[in-house]
């Protein structure tokens, strides 16, 4: 337990350093950077459709230059017991007129406190597409292979936008499905890897209501589910199903 908490501490150090070096990429073009910083209140973790924690405070920053993006996550769960979760990611993007583009990114995830300390970590490499959109919906496409993990996930997306306009506001809706398949899902765990494939999917509803020039509130309804996932073999995570959240918080832009 306590390796892993100096795992985390180490990971948010490192995101730290990692935000002080980006900031000087700000000095290599003519304009400002956009600076994306969200904080939010969450009542459950989940990834992919699995739950990795109870109620949490997450946090995410996005440094945007051009068609190039370096970020972080962080989730802080307020059950000491409860899985901690941090990332950082970095990201190109290849556009286009039509509204579609290309992404290429990388992200390398850390863990504290997974139930018998059997993944530290994970190294995931990214392509995704984003189609033009058709009558309003936005589809997308992506594929991931974990190095670490040995795993392979594919996901289907669509996202719509409706305006709100007696409120001023929008209602975001997205959904999603999607597969993975991994080799090694539990790596330092003693014996055998741990092989095992599952799907899930997923939506969620969302409001952003902008109450200043660069500060916009955001509350969201969120569902996920998960199927076909080995208690044992598969992604670690809390066994709970028909996983039903809610978020809530604050994002700034500058």
């Amino acid at each position: 337990m306590a390796s892993g908490f100096m795992s985390f501490i180490s990971s948010v150090s490192f995101f730290l350093r990692a935000t002080i070096w980006v900031i000087p990429l700000s000095l290599w073009a003519d304009e400002s950077p956009e600076w994306l910083i969200d904080t939010r209140y969450a009542s459950r973790v989940v990834f992919r459709g699995i739950e990795q924690a109870g109620p949490s405070a997450q946090s995410e920053g996005k440094f945007i230059r051009e068609n190039f993006s370096a970020g972080w996550q962080a989730s802080e769960p307020f059950a000491r017991s409860d899985t901690r979760l941090a990332n950082l990611s970095l990201a190109h993007v290849w556009p286009s007129a039509s509204g579609a583009n290309l992404e290429v990114s990388v992200v390398n995830r850390w863990f504290s406190a997974v139930p018998d300390n059997e993944v530290r970590g994970a190294l995931e490499l990214g392509l995704a597409v984003k189609l033009s959109p058709m009558q309003g919906f936005s589809p997308r496409l992506s594929y991931s292979h974990d190095v670490r993990l040995r795993a392979d996930t594919v996901q289907v997306g669509v996202a719509r936008s409706i305006a709100l306009t007696r409120l001023g506001a929008f209602l975001e809706l997205n959904g999603l499905v999607g597969w993975s398949d991994g080799d090694n899902w539990r790596p330092e765990a003693t014996g055998l890897r741990r092989h095992d494939s599952y799907s899930y999917w997923g939506g969620s509803a969302e409001v952003p209501y902008r109450i200043g020039l660069h500060t916009t509130i955001i509350v969201g309804v969120h569902y996920a589910d998960a199927m076909g996932r080995s208690a044992s073999n598969g992604p670690f995570g809390r066994s709970e199903q028909h996983n039903l959240w809610i978020s809530c918080g604050l994002n700034l832009e500058f």
